[in-house]
């Protein structure tokens, strides 16, 4: 049984991530919590999934300030563990008004070629309960994708970041 800390507060990512690895011991952490204090102990696998939403009102030079600071943070977690998930938004292949999409994009290509960290990206993730919605076959009959939970779970290595998504901004 492994030890794995689950960074963010987002349900979807802790859901998804504890049914994963459900026979180890799971803890879940907010990710303000752990940026300001940098203390916790050693993990087999962390999966880190959050930023500071007030980088939507950074400008270009902002974000990129902040990138540095976050991968300080990453640099630190990277020794914390044996193995790092970072849980990306998805970045499209042409077009982006997103500081969030810059932000990641920005993020992916100074950590893609690290050998211990993993970038997992996908789209909006539905479990079995929203799969059958209305709302969201109704989405899906207009075009939006979404990511099929089980899918993720069992075959997380199909989402890892192989090549990154060059949009223009």
């Amino acid at each position: 049984m492994g030890k794995i800390l689950i960074i963010g507060s987002s349900y979807s990512i802790k859901e998804t991530f504890s049914k994963k690895f459900s026979s180890d011991d799971v803890k879940f952490v907010k990710f303000r919590n752990i940026w300001e204090n940098r203390n916790i102990d050693f993990y087999d696998v962390i999966v880190l999934s959050g930023y500071h939403h007030n980088i939507l009102k950074y400008n270009f030079d902002g974000i990129r300030d902040y990138i540095i600071s976050y991968c300080k943070f990453v640099s630190y977690l990277e020794k914390k563990t044996n193995f790092l998930l970072l849980v990306s938004t998805h970045v499209p292949k042409k077009v982006s008004f997103s500081r969030v999409v810059y932000f990641y994009k920005i993020l992916q290509g100074k950590l893609i070629h690290n050998r211990k960290i993993k970038i997992a990206t996908f789209k909006k993730i539905i479990d079995t309960k929203l799969k059958n919605s209305f709302f969201i076959k109704l989405l899906q009959i207009l075009g939006i994708k979404f990511t099929d939970q089980d899918k993720l779970i069992n075959f997380t290595s199909d989402f890892y970041l192989i090549k990154i998504s060059n949009p223009k901004f």
